[in-house]
């Protein structure tokens, strides 16, 4: 028996709003070592066409966080929570991004969780949960979709 809570399946959380902030986009482009100034620089980012400066391709992963906590506070229980992700034996397995528009500073976006389900793998060693996280804007419809697989190591299995 796993321990993820398979009961979850199917489990979308109500859209919670953040807000993009222009210092958290340009400390994380520093972060991960982007150089490009329209991620950090807000006349760069004009100059290149853009409204403010725009997240880095990976900066949902930064957005789901912040939701996380938000919808903590709002008495929304965070996805790993939810799924009852134990952090001892979790691992993260892949992670993928589908792309339909570009996230800029200042704007308010919202952010939708989903358990899209659970498999097994390795003869029961290890249960894995595939979540998705999608960034959508009131006006410009969907901009992200992130799915990422985390698992659990039970051990055991062939």
């Amino acid at each position: 028996m796993g321990i993820f809570d398979r009961s979850s399946e199917g489990y979308e959380s109500p859209p919670i709003e953040i807000t993009v902030e222009r210092g958290a986009v340009a400390f994380f482009a520093e972060t991960i070592g982007e150089t490009n100034p329209i991620h950090s620089d807000v006349d760069a980012a004009r100059s290149a066409g853009h409204p403010d400066v725009m997240a880095p391709a990976t900066y949902p992963v930064v957005l789901d966080m912040a939701a996380a906590k938000a919808g903590a506070r709002k008495g929304i229980a965070p996805l790993l929570e939810r799924i009852n992700a134990d952090m001892r034996v979790l691992l993260h397995g892949t992670e993928t991004y589908d792309y339909h528009g570009p996230i800029f500073a200042g704007e308010t976006v919202e952010i939708i969780s989903r358990v899209k389900g659970f498999t097994d793998a390795k003869g029961g060693a290890l249960e894995i949960a595939h979540l998705e996280m999608e960034v959508r804007h009131p006006d410009r419809g969907t901009l992200s979709v992130a799915r990422r697989d985390l698992i659990h190591r039970l051990g055991g299995g062939k």
